[in-house]
């Protein structure tokens, strides 16, 4: 088990840029809605379909790779993973209360 846990402070940062860089092309593909292309609206659902599920799971992984952090590091990792936690299920839950209980959401 101990192998396991061998560079907790490496797996906790690559998986904070990983979650931050996801919800950048996350944010991206969604700003192409615009466009009435087939290929657009497939490509944004696929990029959906697979980053969703990642943006979920990711950040729960860093941040229970963050309590075994040695150092002063520890509170800040915890901190910015829990953000990133919170800010995630904001935005999910605005765009299913928009989706399905508001009269006039697209």
């Amino acid at each position: 088990m101990k192998s396991f846990f061998r560079k907790p402070y490496k797996v906790a940062l690559i998986s904070l840029i990983a979650t931050i860089v996801v919800t950048v092309l996350l944010l991206c593909v969604l700003r192409l809605s615009g466009f009435d292309s087939r290929i657009v609206h497939m490509i944004g659902k696929a990029t959906i379909a697979v980053s969703l599920p990642f943006l979920v799971l990711n950040p729960l992984f860093g941040f229970i790779y963050s309590f075994f952090i040695k150092g002063k590091s520890k509170i800040l990792y915890i901190l910015l993973h829990l953000a990133c936690i919170c800010t995630i299920s904001v935005f999910a839950f605005t765009a299913f209360m928009f989706r399905y209980f508001v009269p006039f959401a697209p």
